[in-house]
Protein backbone atom coordinates (compact mmCIF):
# COMPACT_ATOMS: atom_id res chain seq x y z
CA UNK A 1 0.00 0.00 0.00
CA UNK A 2 1.27 3.43 -0.95
CA UNK A 3 2.61 5.97 2.21
CA UNK A 4 1.58 9.55 1.68
CA UNK A 5 4.28 11.28 3.78
CA UNK A 6 3.24 12.30 7.31
CA UNK A 7 4.23 15.68 6.85
CA UNK A 8 1.45 16.14 4.08
CA UNK A 9 -1.27 15.55 6.67
CA UNK A 10 -1.08 18.04 8.63
CA UNK A 11 -2.83 20.63 6.64
CA UNK A 12 -2.70 19.23 3.14
CA UNK A 13 -5.17 17.11 1.81
CA UNK A 14 -9.08 18.95 2.53
CA UNK A 15 -12.73 17.73 1.59
CA UNK A 16 -14.13 20.42 0.30
CA UNK A 17 -17.99 20.96 -0.78
CA UNK A 18 -19.80 24.13 -1.99
CA UNK A 19 -23.99 24.96 -2.12
CA UNK A 20 -26.51 26.48 -3.87
CA UNK A 21 -28.17 29.32 -2.14
CA UNK A 22 -31.12 28.03 -0.86
CA UNK A 23 -30.88 24.65 -1.99
CA UNK A 24 -30.72 25.88 -5.38
CA UNK A 25 -30.22 23.65 -8.19
CA UNK A 26 -27.25 25.68 -9.47
CA UNK A 27 -26.25 22.86 -11.29
CA UNK A 28 -29.35 21.46 -12.65
CA UNK A 29 -28.21 20.05 -16.17
CA UNK A 30 -25.40 18.68 -18.03
CA UNK A 31 -24.67 22.22 -19.48
CA UNK A 32 -24.23 23.55 -16.24
CA UNK A 33 -22.32 21.00 -14.54
CA UNK A 34 -19.70 20.83 -17.65
CA UNK A 35 -19.88 24.78 -17.45
CA UNK A 36 -18.82 24.34 -13.88
CA UNK A 37 -16.29 21.43 -14.34
CA UNK A 38 -14.61 23.74 -17.63
CA UNK A 39 -14.27 27.05 -15.02
CA UNK A 40 -12.29 24.04 -12.54
CA UNK A 41 -10.04 23.00 -15.54
CA UNK A 42 -8.88 26.34 -16.37
CA UNK A 43 -8.01 27.98 -12.99
CA UNK A 44 -6.03 24.63 -12.27
CA UNK A 45 -3.69 26.04 -14.40
CA UNK A 46 -3.50 29.28 -12.33
CA UNK A 47 -2.81 27.61 -8.63
CA UNK A 48 -0.88 24.97 -7.56
CA UNK A 49 -4.03 22.78 -6.57
CA UNK A 50 -4.61 19.42 -6.82
CA UNK A 51 -7.59 17.38 -7.52
CA UNK A 52 -7.57 13.59 -6.09
CA UNK A 53 -11.58 13.62 -6.50
CA UNK A 54 -14.90 15.04 -7.44
CA UNK A 55 -18.57 14.97 -7.86
CA UNK A 56 -20.95 17.81 -9.40
CA UNK A 57 -24.61 17.10 -8.22
CA UNK A 58 -27.56 19.28 -8.81
CA UNK A 59 -27.21 21.38 -5.46
CA UNK A 60 -23.87 20.60 -4.42
CA UNK A 61 -20.29 19.34 -4.91
CA UNK A 62 -17.63 17.43 -3.26
CA UNK A 63 -14.37 17.99 -3.42
CA UNK A 64 -11.07 15.91 -2.58
CA UNK A 65 -8.04 18.39 -2.60
CA UNK A 66 -4.32 18.93 -2.33
CA UNK A 67 -3.02 22.46 -1.39
CA UNK A 68 0.74 23.31 0.07
CA UNK A 69 -1.28 25.99 2.42
CA UNK A 70 -5.27 27.39 2.59
CA UNK A 71 -4.36 30.20 0.87
CA UNK A 72 -4.00 29.28 -2.63
CA UNK A 73 -7.42 26.56 -2.20
CA UNK A 74 -9.38 29.81 -0.62
CA UNK A 75 -8.45 31.96 -3.72
CA UNK A 76 -8.91 28.82 -6.05
CA UNK A 77 -12.79 28.44 -4.96
CA UNK A 78 -13.01 32.16 -4.86
CA UNK A 79 -11.95 32.72 -8.26
CA UNK A 80 -14.02 29.79 -9.74
CA UNK A 81 -17.08 30.30 -7.80
CA UNK A 82 -17.13 33.87 -8.60
CA UNK A 83 -16.53 32.91 -12.55
CA UNK A 84 -19.54 30.23 -12.10
CA UNK A 85 -21.81 32.28 -10.53
CA UNK A 86 -21.25 35.48 -12.87
CA UNK A 87 -22.65 32.35 -15.65
CA UNK A 88 -24.94 31.32 -13.69
CA UNK A 89 -26.92 34.73 -13.01
CA UNK A 90 -26.65 35.95 -16.69
CA UNK A 91 -27.97 32.52 -18.13
CA UNK A 92 -30.76 32.83 -15.63
CA UNK A 93 -31.30 36.40 -15.86
CA UNK A 94 -31.27 36.96 -11.73
CA UNK A 95 -28.92 38.59 -9.49
CA UNK A 96 -27.76 38.13 -6.03
CA UNK A 97 -25.79 34.87 -4.54
CA UNK A 98 -25.22 32.18 -6.23
CA UNK A 99 -23.50 29.69 -3.64
CA UNK A 100 -24.63 28.99 0.16
CA UNK A 101 -21.24 30.26 1.59
CA UNK A 102 -17.91 30.46 -0.26
CA UNK A 103 -17.38 26.80 0.81
CA UNK A 104 -17.17 24.40 3.82
CA UNK A 105 -13.90 22.39 3.89
CA UNK A 106 -12.74 19.62 6.24
CA UNK A 107 -9.02 18.78 6.92
CA UNK A 108 -8.04 15.26 6.14
CA UNK A 109 -5.44 13.84 8.59
CA UNK A 110 -4.60 10.29 7.63
CA UNK A 111 -4.68 7.44 5.29
CA UNK A 112 -8.28 5.61 6.34
CA UNK A 113 -9.81 9.57 6.03
CA UNK A 114 -8.31 9.86 2.92
CA UNK A 115 -9.78 6.57 1.14
CA UNK A 116 -12.67 7.04 2.83
CA UNK A 117 -13.19 10.16 1.26
CA UNK A 118 -12.33 9.60 -1.66
CA UNK A 119 -15.40 6.68 -1.65
CA UNK A 120 -17.67 9.11 0.34
CA UNK A 121 -17.27 11.12 -2.58
CA UNK A 122 -17.92 9.29 -5.44
CA UNK A 123 -20.78 7.17 -3.81
CA UNK A 124 -22.80 10.43 -3.92
CA UNK A 125 -25.13 9.59 -6.98
CA UNK A 126 -25.66 6.08 -5.01
CA UNK A 127 -26.76 7.39 -1.81
CA UNK A 128 -29.31 9.85 -3.83
CA UNK A 129 -30.80 7.15 -5.44
CA UNK A 130 -29.48 8.34 -8.89
CA UNK A 131 -27.71 5.70 -10.32
CA UNK A 132 -26.86 2.05 -8.98
CA UNK A 133 -23.45 2.05 -8.98
CA UNK A 134 -20.28 4.85 -8.58
CA UNK A 135 -19.25 4.01 -12.53
CA UNK A 136 -22.61 5.03 -14.07
CA UNK A 137 -22.31 8.35 -12.77
CA UNK A 138 -20.94 10.74 -15.42
CA UNK A 139 -19.65 13.84 -13.58
CA UNK A 140 -17.67 12.62 -10.88
CA UNK A 141 -13.75 11.14 -11.12
CA UNK A 142 -14.97 7.56 -10.60
CA UNK A 143 -14.33 6.85 -14.08
CA UNK A 144 -10.90 9.32 -14.75
CA UNK A 145 -9.02 7.00 -12.67
CA UNK A 146 -9.90 4.18 -15.25
CA UNK A 147 -10.14 5.95 -18.25
CA UNK A 148 -9.14 9.37 -19.87
CA UNK A 149 -8.38 12.63 -17.48
CA UNK A 150 -9.65 15.64 -17.45
CA UNK A 151 -10.05 17.12 -13.64
CA UNK A 152 -7.70 14.48 -12.39
CA UNK A 153 -3.47 14.15 -13.34
CA UNK A 154 -0.71 11.81 -12.48
CA UNK A 155 -0.02 13.84 -9.18
CA UNK A 156 -3.41 12.93 -8.31
CA UNK A 157 -2.41 9.19 -9.00
CA UNK A 158 1.14 9.63 -7.22
CA UNK A 159 -0.35 11.08 -4.41
CA UNK A 160 -2.83 8.36 -4.23
CA UNK A 161 -1.51 5.77 -5.35
CA UNK A 162 2.52 6.49 -5.43
CA UNK A 163 2.23 5.82 -9.03
CA UNK A 164 1.36 8.02 -11.81
CA UNK A 165 -1.00 4.92 -12.49
CA UNK A 166 -4.03 3.68 -11.30
CA UNK A 167 -3.10 1.12 -8.95
CA UNK A 168 -6.67 -0.97 -9.89
CA UNK A 169 -6.13 -3.39 -6.71
CA UNK A 170 -6.17 -0.67 -4.74
CA UNK A 171 -8.76 1.44 -6.49
CA UNK A 172 -10.91 -1.41 -5.71
CA UNK A 173 -10.13 -1.70 -2.36
CA UNK A 174 -10.78 1.97 -1.72
CA UNK A 175 -14.12 1.72 -2.94
CA UNK A 176 -15.39 -2.15 -1.29
CA UNK A 177 -13.59 -0.85 2.30
CA UNK A 178 -16.47 -0.14 4.92
CA UNK A 179 -16.65 3.45 5.60
CA UNK A 180 -17.05 4.31 9.04
CA UNK A 181 -15.63 8.15 8.68
CA UNK A 182 -17.86 11.43 9.12
CA UNK A 183 -18.15 14.29 5.90
CA UNK A 184 -19.55 17.26 5.85
CA UNK A 185 -22.14 17.20 3.35
CA UNK A 186 -25.47 18.84 3.13
CA UNK A 187 -27.62 17.57 6.16
CA UNK A 188 -30.71 14.71 5.01
CA UNK A 189 -33.36 17.55 6.79
CA UNK A 190 -32.31 19.60 4.39
CA UNK A 191 -33.81 17.74 1.16
CA UNK A 192 -36.77 19.94 -0.25
CA UNK A 193 -39.89 18.14 -2.04
CA UNK A 194 -38.83 20.16 -5.22
CA UNK A 195 -34.99 18.19 -4.95
CA UNK A 196 -36.52 15.11 -4.29
CA UNK A 197 -39.20 14.98 -6.91
CA UNK A 198 -35.70 16.36 -9.01
CA UNK A 199 -33.39 13.23 -8.38
CA UNK A 200 -36.15 11.12 -8.79
CA UNK A 201 -37.22 12.51 -12.41
CA UNK A 202 -33.09 12.14 -13.23
CA UNK A 203 -32.99 8.45 -12.08
CA UNK A 204 -36.18 6.91 -13.93
CA UNK A 205 -35.99 9.96 -16.95
CA UNK A 206 -39.65 10.23 -16.10
CA UNK A 207 -41.64 13.57 -16.29
CA UNK A 208 -44.17 14.16 -13.64
CA UNK A 209 -46.64 13.45 -15.84
CA UNK A 210 -45.36 10.02 -16.46
CA UNK A 211 -45.04 9.09 -13.13
CA UNK A 212 -49.02 10.12 -12.46
CA UNK A 213 -50.02 7.67 -15.15
CA UNK A 214 -48.29 5.04 -13.21
CA UNK A 215 -50.39 4.36 -10.14
CA UNK A 216 -48.43 1.91 -8.22
CA UNK A 217 -45.18 4.00 -8.87
CA UNK A 218 -47.08 7.21 -7.69
CA UNK A 219 -47.46 5.78 -4.78
CA UNK A 220 -44.40 4.26 -3.89
CA UNK A 221 -43.06 7.98 -4.44
CA UNK A 222 -45.39 9.35 -2.28
CA UNK A 223 -44.97 7.48 0.60
CA UNK A 224 -41.10 7.87 -0.16
CA UNK A 225 -41.37 11.78 -0.08
CA UNK A 226 -43.38 11.74 3.02
CA UNK A 227 -40.34 9.97 4.90
CA UNK A 228 -37.36 11.82 3.01
CA UNK A 229 -38.60 15.30 2.79
CA UNK A 230 -40.87 18.03 5.21
CA UNK A 231 -43.81 17.88 2.55
CA UNK A 232 -47.01 18.58 3.32
CA UNK A 233 -50.33 16.77 2.20
CA UNK A 234 -51.18 19.73 0.60
CA UNK A 235 -47.91 19.97 -1.12
CA UNK A 236 -48.06 16.89 -2.75
CA UNK A 237 -51.57 16.97 -3.77
CA UNK A 238 -50.70 19.88 -5.59
CA UNK A 239 -47.45 18.25 -7.14
CA UNK A 240 -49.45 14.69 -7.98
CA UNK A 241 -52.36 16.72 -8.77
CA UNK A 242 -54.59 14.68 -6.12
CA UNK A 243 -57.12 15.00 -3.63
CA UNK A 244 -55.45 15.65 0.08
CA UNK A 245 -57.34 12.60 1.27
CA UNK A 246 -56.08 9.95 -1.39
CA UNK A 247 -52.52 11.32 -0.40
CA UNK A 248 -53.49 10.77 3.31
CA UNK A 249 -54.79 7.44 2.54
CA UNK A 250 -51.56 6.36 0.30
CA UNK A 251 -49.51 7.72 3.49
CA UNK A 252 -51.64 5.51 5.80
CA UNK A 253 -52.42 2.50 4.12
CA UNK A 254 -50.84 -0.65 6.14
CA UNK A 255 -48.98 -3.31 4.40
CA UNK A 256 -50.69 -6.35 4.62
Amino acid sequence: MPRIPRKNFQTNFYHVMVQGINKEFIFKNSNYIEKYLNIISKYLKDFPITILAYCIMNNHAHFLIFSENVNPLSNFMQRVNTSYARFYNKDNNRVGYVFRNRYNSQPIYNHSQLYNCIKYIHNNPVKANIVNHMYEYQYSSYNEFLRKKFLLNEKSLLLIFGTSKTDIEQFNFIHKNNQDESFIDIQSNEVTIDDFISQIQIKLGMTIEDIIKDKELLKKIIITSRAQTNATLEKLASIFDLSISTIYRYCNTKKR
